[in-house]
């Protein structure tokens, strides 16, 4: 009996033998992907606030009163750069008006390394003035003090008058001075007697 069950036992592993040859076999062909550990992903930010309230001061002067429902900070790049998903509202203040300035865009990036700034769907800016800018997508190069467009903009100034540029603009920053493509609009004029 004790032989019996030993030339079974010898048959079961006799049978096994091929299917553990070709399982090897098969296991062995499927090559492992190479993977390159020097590229890091950078397509995720590696900081996030939410329901961000930020003061920037100068001298103990506050310059910018940043309000933000998402701010995506990207700092792991050549380029850093913060990306404002759900839009923004900034009051900047100006040393020669007690009055700020007031910015809103429902979508925003900014990349303070090369002084770029983008503002996209509804964008406001109302100057410490009171004249107010519309478009839907505006930029700002800080080097310069330049905002640009080519998107229609609509001006209204404090006075009432209005213009609108169907092919964008220049502009200064402080809206002192501005070029206006395509242009149409109101100006009011005061009647000297």
């Amino acid at each position: 009996m004790s032989l019996l069950r030993n030339k079974n036992h010898v048959s079961i592993k006799k049978r096994f033998i091929p299917f553990i040859i070709l399982t090897f076999y098969f296991a062995a062909c499927n090559s492992v992907p190479e993977v390159d550990l020097t590229k890091r992903k950078t397509n995720f930010p590696d900081r996030t606030l939410i329901n961000a309230h930020i003061y920037y001061k100068d001298s103990g002067r506050i310059v910018l009163d940043l309000r933000s429902p998402l701010i995506e900070e990207y700092s792991m790049i050549d380029t850093p750069y913060m990306k404002f998903p759900k839009g923004l509202e900034l009051d900047f203040y100006n040393k020669k008006s007690d009055t700020p300035g007031y910015l809103r865009a429902n979508w925003a990036t900014a990349s303070e390394m090369r002084g770029w700034y983008e503002g996209r769907g509804d964008v406001l800016v109302i100057n410490e003035k009171g004249d107010t800018l519309k478009t839907q997508k505006l930029f700002w190069n800080k080097k310069t003090r330049k905002i640009f467009t080519q998107d229609t903009v609509f001006l209204i100034s404090k006075m009432g008058d209005s213009l609108q540029a169907n092919n964008g603009l220049e502009a200064t920053d402080d809206l002192k001075e501005y070029t206006l493509f395509n242009n149409q609009g109101t100006k009011y004029y005061e009647e000297k007697e």
